[in-house]
């Protein structure tokens, strides 16, 4: 008689099964993708995730003196995929566990993160060029490390003054 009476004295007894978030705090898996966050010192203003990012969450804009770009994520358009932090070159990008993300409505122009990435300088001539990260810098730059943070007209220069000078020494022990 009463089959169910026997199922909802089983589940009194066990207590719940499911998350108890709004009384308690949740568990929130290690690989969740929540937030996109960025290390600005990572950065090096390629545009590989304003460029891959579907929903166009994420914008560059120039500082009106020149020193550096901002980067700016708009959390409401963001679909949390991974792309930018999957195509990020130095992994400045990365998508944290965070997922309170909740705001008043009237705040949905205003929701986002903003980070300044600050621009280098070329080692010559004092030019403004991409950042270069010190890790970037030890690992790509290792053999010359001299050339790696300058400017492409200042890096040609450089080269070719380095080949000239090479087919000299060539030239002189043929003879």
């Amino acid at each position: 008689m009463l089959p169910f009476l026997k199922v909802l004295a089983r589940n009194l007894r066990q207590g719940p099964s499911t998350d108890p978030f709004p009384f308690a705090p949740t568990y929130t898996p290690a690989r969740f993708r929540g937030r996109a966050e960025l290390d600005a010192e990572q950065c090096i203003l390629c545009g590989i995730c304003r460029h891959v990012c579907a929903a166009g969450a994420i914008q560059f804009r120039a500082a009106e003196d020149g020193s550096g770009m901002e980067f700016r994520v708009w959390h409401n358009s963001c679909t949390y995929c991974g792309l930018c932090a999957h195509y990020c070159p130095t992994k400045a990008i990365r998508m944290t566990n965070d997922w309170h993300l909740s705001h008043k409505g009237e705040d949905m122009y205003s929701f986002a993160e903003t980070k300044f990435v600050k621009l280098g300088q070329c080692a010559e001539c004092g030019a403004t060029i991409q950042p270069r990260p010190a890790a970037i810098v030890e690992k790509l730059g290792a053999r010359y490390p001299e050339r790696f943070m300058l400017c492409p007209k200042c890096k040609r220069e450089t080269l070719a003054n380095h080949a000239a000078s090479r087919k000299v020494i060539r030239v002189e022990e043929a003879r």
